[in-house]
């Protein structure tokens, strides 16, 4: 899962969506999970994308653009490569993404979606399939839009309020369920189709998602 925070008027922020977009084209659906959250008052921010990025930077140095693979698993602010270069700059981000992927997960997500009342509605559970007991993590999950230029392509539009799980022990599932604060009771059939949504699981001291999971 790739969470890239941008802004309307900064100059870097298109390269870096332009080489992310391309590279999640490349992956099987689901495989590569890349939103687009915009922040600091461009007119495409929510303050629940603000939010979720001073979660992210704290304290700590802000620009953008910033990407996130996998949460605080590895970060980039700026662009991956400081030369500018299209070409260089989708192969060092590639091969961050290829290091997560080689990552083994201990949680299974399971999701289905479903519209009522103009409300997506998510539904699902998580399991732990590793021998060992996970502490601290949150279960979360954002709606995103899919637009019809760059930097709008995964137009990240609402984030679930996060669910605490203390712990969860090996080999047990915890249901759970979300609803989005979007109103879409006036939006027609075809444009639902555009609204997707990603579910993830994330600790909550070290910020790494340990899994995630796209929601069609």
């Amino acid at each position: 899962m790739i969470e890239l925070f941008i802004n309307a008027n900064c100059t870097h922020c298109p390269k870096a969506a332009f080489c992310l977009e391309e590279l999640a084209w490349n992956y099987e659906p689901g495989k590569v999970i890349l939103v687009e959250a915009h922040i600091w008052g461009d007119g495409y921010d929510i303050p629940e994308t603000n939010d979720r990025y001073d979660w992210y930077a704290g304290g700590g140095k802000k620009g953008t653009p910033d990407a996130f693979f996998n949460g605080l698993s590895d970060r980039v602010q700026g662009l991956c490569c400081d030369c500018g270069d299209i070409d260089d700059n989708i192969s060092a981000y590639q091969g961050i993404i290829d290091n997560q992927l080689e990552k083994t997960s201990p949680i299974q997500i399971n999701a289905k979606k479903s519209v009522c009342g103009g409300k997506i509605i998510v539904q699902g559970d998580i399991a732990n399939e590793s021998h060992s007991m996970l502490h601290n993590i949150i279960i979360s999950g954002m709606v995103y839009y899919e637009g019809d230029e760059s930097e709008l392509f995964y137009l990240v539009k609402d984030i679930f309020e996060n669910q605490d799980i203390c712990q969860l022990a090996p080999m047990e599932e915890k249901k759970f369920s979300f609803v989005s604060d979007l109103d879409l009771s006036d939006v027609g059939e075809s444009e639902l189709d555009r609204y997707y949504c990603v579910v993830f699981v994330q600790d909550k001291l070290t910020k790494e998602v340990l899994q995630s999971y796209l929601v069609q």
